[in-house]
């Protein structure tokens, strides 16, 4: 068998070819022989000195990008003479590489890698503020690791990047919407079925128990037919199970249901997962304000003490998985949830209650985008924001926020989002919202505000609105998309989006080259403000700076955009600037 490694060195030696080609033999089985094509040029002398280096063990660790296992490796390496760097004839002793190993057609298996695992993502034609937000429909919020869980009373993620027992992070939700509105814009409609509406779709209920009684009315406030139920809260007295179809649901992971609970009324999900064996599990749904809680094979969500019918709609896998990963006795059993091998068996409800129009279906992705938009609605507080509840420390001792600061970033993925809800549904409290929205743009940040400047007069939109300032590269300019979408949208002279936006894009022009590190692009400028180490970004953040660039070069002519863009493009295909 023939390996191919592939990729383009940047910035290091042969040895880190050396070291794909020893990660993939140590990942496989041994192998014989494995002859290397190097797509990398160095000397023969050099090669030959990289060979003779001694090898110490390998750290490696893997990061499934998109939420996928497996399809990505990070791999960092070191190279060492009896242990001691020799930075004489490795030139550069720490790489980063990414890559995956794929067969061809004629069988030979090919090492694909590069120093970045993120990608670059070309605008379609001129950015338009209704429609898809940047690559967002790739984003899975949800799935992400600093989410705790979607919660049960909201439907909205929590965080726990700052905080582990978790917290409403405005940043998240609004990134949460609009890739659920990005989905909705770009993915096929969605598969959907209907187990019980009350009316024309009646679904086989098993009672169990004498004093379990389940009877379909019409509701004379809803004016829809509904299925009403009074059953035993202790399974083993009595319960009420509507079975699903096996094979009908596959892949339909998606449940939404209206409810309206009395006394401690809930309804659970039962749950198979096959891998090696199968596996069960219930998840319950209650009357509570606890967030998330597991015990044994059952996970508990909160619905909150809401009174009054809700619609509800849970994403089962993510909640499985969720559940799973805060247990070590379930996260044992359930190491790698996917979408093929977990099945739906039954809905059961407990208590007493009134249930209707449960669906299960492959996506909902406008429940979940109004979910994240009603809660900047019902969260937008008395200056237009989303404050953060917890603190940040940026650098300790150094650069720290209080609990209750509030991010430009969020102010303006926030203003993205509720312009899409305003246009989708017609509503003009969305627009409303957007405005209120801007009024922290023009409040210094010493002052509670975003605002603040750089040398010389050019204004700034804090992500981190410390003092002194960070100047955030992607985090001001997702405000300013923000800025743009609302001035777009709204063409109303009232507002100060225009002004905002305008002020922005000048200081960004201004400023975009004191973030180019001649191989790369800088994070924030922390190196000028508080005179430490500059914080280079790391090549996802990079690839953002690129990919913000590009979209902001449909809108804006100006060739100091477009020309960065293209530069910065060429830096993670090995491209330095020249040096003296």
């Amino acid at each position: 068998m023939r390996v191919t490694v592939r990729g383009v060195l940047v910035g290091g030696s042969v040895g880190v070819l050396l070291t794909t080609v020893l990660l993939w033999s140590q990942c496989r089985s041994p192998m014989p022989h494995l002859p290397v094509h190097q797509a990398a040029h160095g000397s023969k002398q050099q090669q030959q000195q990289q060979q003779q280096l001694h090898r110490s063990p390998l750290q490696t660790s893997h990061h499934p990008v998109g939420g996928v296992v497996g399809e990505e490796t990070y791999v960092e390496a070191e190279y060492s003479v009896g242990g001691a760097v020799d930075t004489q004839h490795t030139h550069a002793h720490h790489q980063e590489v990414y890559g995956h190993v794929e067969q061809k057609a004629d069988g030979t298996e090919v090492f694909e890698w590069s120093h970045s695992y993120s990608r670059v993502y070309q605008p379609q034609g001129t950015y338009n503020p209704t429609a898809t937000f940047l690559n967002f429909e790739l984003y899975n919020v949800e799935a992400r690791e600093r989410v705790k869980c979607i919660s049960g009373t909201e439907g909205v993620p929590i965080s726990t990047q700052w905080q582990s027992s978790g917290y409403t992070y405005p940043i998240q939700i609004a990134q949460f919407g609009l890739s659920h509105y990005c989905k909705y814009l770009t993915e096929n409609p969605p598969e959907r079925i209907m187990l019980e509406d009350g009316g024309e779709h009646k679904g086989v209920w098993q009672l169990e128990g004498p004093s379990t009684k389940v009877f379909r009315v019409l509701d004379q406030s809803t004016h829809t037919n509904i299925l009403k139920f009074k059953v035993p809260e202790i399974s083993s007295k009595g319960s009420a199970t509507l079975h699903l179809p096996q094979g009908h649901t596959q892949n339909m992971l998606v449940l939404s249901l209206s409810l309206l609970l009395q006394g401690n009324g809930s309804f659970s999900v039962s749950a198979e997962f096959k891998d090696k064996k199968m596996e069960s599990v219930m998840i319950h749904y209650i009357r509570s304000d606890k967030l998330l809680q597991v015990k044994d094979r059952h996970i508990y969500y909160g619905l909150g003490e809401h009174l009054g019918w809700r619609r509800i709609t849970r994403n089962l896998l993510i909640d499985v998985h969720k559940g799973a990963s805060s247990s070590p006795f379930l996260r044992k059993k359930f190491k790698k949830v996917s979408r093929s091998k977990l099945n739906i068996v039954s809905l059961s409800v407990h208590g007493e209650g009134s249930i209707a129009n449960i669906t299960l279906a492959s996506a909902e992705h406008l429940h979940h985008f109004y979910d994240a938009a009603n809660w900047l609605l019902k969260h937008q507080d008395e200056q237009g924001g989303w404050s953060i509840p917890v603190p940040r420390k940026v650098i300790s001792g150094v650069l720290e926020l209080g609990a209750g600061w509030y991010s430009a970033m969020a102010q303006g993925q926030a203003m993205s989002l509720l312009v899409r809800a305003a246009h989708h549904s017609g509503d003009s409290q969305y627009l409303k919202a957007a405005v209120r929205a801007t009024a922290l743009f023009s409040v210094n940040a010493t002052r509670g505000g975003v605002r603040t400047y750089f040398p010389g007069g050019y204004v700034w939109y804090e992500e981190y609105p410390t003092n002194p300032s960070l100047f955030v590269l992607n985090g001001f300019i997702y405000s300013l998309l923000g800025l743009y979408d609302l001035k777009e949208f709204s063409r109303d002279s009232s507002n100060k989006s225009r002004d905002l936006f305008e002020d922005g894009m000048k200081s960004l022009k201004k400023l975009l080259p004191l973030y180019d590190t001649g191989w790369g692009s800088l994070y924030d400028l922390r190196h000028f403000t508080t005179h430490v180490a500059p914080n280079r970004a790391r090549w996802d953040y990079h690839t953002t700076h690129i990919t913000q660039l590009l979209l902001l070069a449909s809108i804006d002519t100006d060739p100091v955009i477009s020309s960065t863009a293209q530069r910065w493009k060429d830096y993670m295909n090995g491209h330095r600037a020249k040096h003296n």
